[in-house]
């Protein structure tokens, strides 16, 4: 038995002991937000942060980085039908947020999927902590947003991709939280 509260690959493995409803979202390893849209007729997108960030411990693991490195962040929700479904944080270094500093309320999706020089490194999928800081920003993002309405914390599902241009030793880490009103929940 897999342990979800930890990142994993989202290989056949990890994937077979997801339920189907949950496995669909995390393991789709198109575009998110083209999968978002045949569910919707048209999806939302509001940029909540870009600029300039520092990586957290668990990033800068992800990304191969050592010590705090400055970095480009870009903090996004995408939105269904009147509600938010996904919590986006994409971090890189400096050295790569050419990559996206022209994108502006377009999704990254549009930039990742049409790049042929990108490629996706790897997918992990996780059931994140409440210690998780990608965790705490999704929360907070709803507290902010008064959306938060159980007293209890919800359970969160997450999924991660670090993309690469090819020969290139830099990266972008892409963190996409399944918000509660998400179907991934349904």
């Amino acid at each position: 038995m897999m342990n979800f509260n930890h990142w994993q690959n989202a290989d056949d493995t990890a994937i077979k002991e997801l339920p189907f409803h949950v496995a669909e979202w995390l393991a789709e390893f198109g575009s998110l937000t083209e999968k978002l849209s045949r569910n919707v007729k048209q999806v939302k997108l509001d940029v909540l942060q870009e600029g300039a960030g520092i990586l957290t411990t668990e990033e800068a693991t992800a990304l191969n980085t050592e010590g705090d490195v400055n970095c480009q962040v870009r903090e996004v929700v995408l939105y269904g039908p009147q509600q938010p479904w996904i919590y986006a944080r994409t971090t890189m270094p400096v050295s790569s947020k050419h990559l996206i500093e022209k994108l502006g309320d377009k999704p990254l999706g549009s930039i990742l999927f049409s790049d042929e020089e990108l490629r996706r490194q790897f997918l992990q999928v996780c059931q994140l902590e409440e210690t998780s800081p990608l965790y705490q920003s999704a929360i907070q993002y709803l507290e902010n947003e008064n959306l938060l309405v159980t007293p209890e914390q919800p359970k969160l599902w997450a999924r991660r991709s670090l993309w690469k241009k090819k020969d290139k030793k830099d990266g972008m880490l892409v963190c996409e939280v399944f918000l509660p009103d998400a179907p991934l929940y349904r």
